[in-house]
């Protein structure tokens, strides 16, 4: 999850194309996290520090961490617990970057440094992001004060982002939630919950996104939105939103669930509250909605 919060974030200062963000996100997982970006990640060490080290392993046959150690930059400590660290996944993209070329030592120590300030985090969150740690960012990221029990919601989306990564892809970017009166979609799924609480939840993208998100749910090869996909998509709507009752009925509320409808090439407008999450995986991005009452179509 670091991995795309960080690579968006370099995308967006302009310091990555997203055709290289692609390419460093596919390059990462056969990348090996070397001591120097594990130094200057912990604090252990500078950019300059690392360079000097790196320089002097092209004059001296001896290794990263005896030559850090020789001057005073390490301790046995601090090697050994760098060491155990090697397969960090949050620090794979910087790794890849720097191998590629598109960043320098000094360069990931500052972006790095800037990335924990723009973030909007604690240094808590930071390190849950790092850690991967779903339920932390999620309750960073997600605020919906408009919605009465708004903490029952983003327990919702909690669970919802679980379940994309259990049955979708794991490599997913949360943008913050944001109140909607009007949005417009190519392609959307939805599910309405009736009962004490009535709601509704959908998820809307373009149409080869929402495919790739059938036949991954589905597994097996979708093409297009046909009957097979819009199926596949329904039935994510029913798995995610049962194990949401499941839970809810542990503390006796009980809801019932609306079949799923799928909708295309239209708008929602709302009439009660309702908030809009953008996210994306690595082949699109798509919207998730979560709403009080009913949903009001509109075709275009």
């Amino acid at each position: 999850m670091f991995s795309q919060f960080f690579g968006n974030y370099l995308r967006k200062r302009g310091r990555l194309t997203q055709e290289q963000l692609r390419d460093v996100l596919a390059l990462q997982d056969t990348v090996r996290v070397k001591l120097g970006v594990l130094a200057i990640d912990a604090g252990y060490m500078t950019a300059s520090q690392v360079e000097k080290v790196h320089g002097l392993q092209s004059e001296l046959d001896k290794r990263f961490g005896e030559i850090a150690i020789s001057l005073g930059f390490l301790d046995d400590d601090k090697l050994s617990i760098l060491l155990s660290q090697q397969n960090k996944r949050h620090l794979f993209i910087s790794q890849a970057l720097i191998d590629k070329g598109i960043v320098s030592f000094e360069e990931f120590e500052s972006l790095l440094e800037d990335y924990r300030r723009d973030s909007g985090l604690s240094a808590k969150e930071f390190e849950a992001l790092k850690s991967n740690d779903l339920d932390t960012i999620t309750q960073a990221l997600v605020h919906m004060p408009e919605l009465s029990d708004s903490k029952m919601y983003v327990d919702y989306f909690g669970l919802f982002v679980r379940n994309l990564v259990r049955f979708v892809d794991g490599n997913i970017l949360l943008e913050p939630a944001e109140k909607v009166s009007h949005e417009d979609f190519e392609c959307l799924i939805h599910q309405e919950i009736d009962g004490r609480f009535k709601f509704f939840t959908g998820v809307a993208g373009p149409e080869a996104a929402m495919s790739e998100f059938a036949g991954r749910f589905a597994k097996m090869e979708v093409k297009g939105m046909d009957e097979v996909a819009r199926d596949s998509l329904g039935e994510f709507m029913n798995v995610q939103n049962g194990l949401f009752l499941s839970k809810l009925s542990n503390d006796w509320v009980e809801l019932e669930l609306i079949p799923p409808l799928y909708k295309s090439a239209g708008s929602l407008k709302s009439v009660g509250v309702v908030y809009k999450i953008p996210f994306a995986l690595p082949f699109g991005s798509f919207n998730f909605f979560i709403g009080v009452g009913s949903p009001v179509f509109n075709n275009r």
